[in-house]
C-alpha cells in the first residue's frame, strides 16, 4: 500500500469519517461497511508514482494527480452532496437516510 497516500487521506477528516478499503493498490472509500455504497471516487496509481482518481464508477475519471495530497483533494471534491459518517449497514440504510429530512433522523 502507498503509506503516503493513506497518510493523506488519514489527514482529511471527511475521508476519516468513512470506511475505506484497498486492493490491487487502489483506495476505496464507502458510506457504509456492510457493503459497498459505490458513490464515493476512489484513488488508483498510475505509472511514475502518478495518481487517477475515477468514480464513483471506473468510467468515470475525476482527474490525475501528481502527489497523493492532490488526489485526495480530488477525491474530497467529488464526494457526494451531505456525505456523512460512514453507518453501520448495508447499503440500504443509506437509501434511507438519503430520503428521510434530516430533522427525521433519529
Amino acid at each position: 500500500m502507498d503509506f503516503e497516500l493513506v497518510r493523506a487521506a488519514h489527514a482529511e477528516p471527511l475521508l476519516r469519517q468513512l470506511h475505506p478499503s484497498s486492493s490491487h493498490h487502489n483506495l476505496h472509500f464507502s458510506r457504509c461497511t456492510g457493503d459497498w455504497s459505490w458513490d464515493v471516487p476512489f484513488v488508483m496509481h498510475l505509472p511514475g508514482g502518478r495518481y487517477l482518481v475515477a468514480g464513483p464508477s471506473r468510467s468515470q475519471i475525476v482527474g490525475e494527480a501528481d502527489t497523493a495530497e492532490e488526489a485526495i483533494a480530488l477525491v474530497v471534491g467529488g464526494l457526494p452532496p451531505g456525505c456523512g459518517p460512514a453507518i453501520v449497514g448495508r447499503r440500504e440504510g443509506l437509501d434511507r437516510l438519503d430520503t428521510v429530512p434530516p430533522n427525521q433522523i433519529f
